[in-house]
């Protein structure tokens, strides 16, 4: 599973700090390199935001992977991004999300990308970025 960390609001890590994971996931439920086009593969993806701030946060998380095959361009996927709302109380997330049949065979670069919109719809202060090792999509 690969790990990164959040870009935070200027304000102390006790206050507001976050981690998020993320990992290719086999129909079987298993992390794999991996797979076949045709088959239930997913991107399993987990954070969590820690401290004082935590119950104050109001928006909206937007979740996209960014899939860039090596030799060829740069892919969104879901278009539009997964949206969950924040959690006062609570700042564990999880997302999966659905990759079949959304690449073509080749080797792909995968990033998790988080960002958040505020209450009133404006673009957020917190967001995150992993990145996932190389995988290759089989036909």
């Amino acid at each position: 599973m690969a790990t990164g960390e959040f870009q935070v609001m200027k304000v102390p890590a006790e206050q507001l700090a976050g981690i998020l994971h993320g990992q290719v996931v086999d129909p079987g439920a298993a992390p794999t390199n991996v797979v076949r086009r045709s088959e239930g593969w997913t991107i399993d993806v987990s954070w969590e935001v820690t401290g004082e701030l935590v119950d104050w946060l109001a928006g909206r998380w937007q979740l996209e992977i960014i899939a860039d095959l090596l030799g060829g361009g740069e892919t969104r996927h879901p278009s539009p991004p997964v949206e969950l709302t924040f959690t006062p109380g609570s700042g564990r997330y999880t997302a999966s999300i659905p990759m079949r049949g959304q690449l073509t065979p080749g080797t792909y670069d995968l990033v998790v990308n988080l960002t958040t919109t505020t209450a009133a719809g404006t673009a957020g202060a917190l967001g995150g970025f992993v990145v996932i090792s190389k995988i290759m999509v089989k036909e």
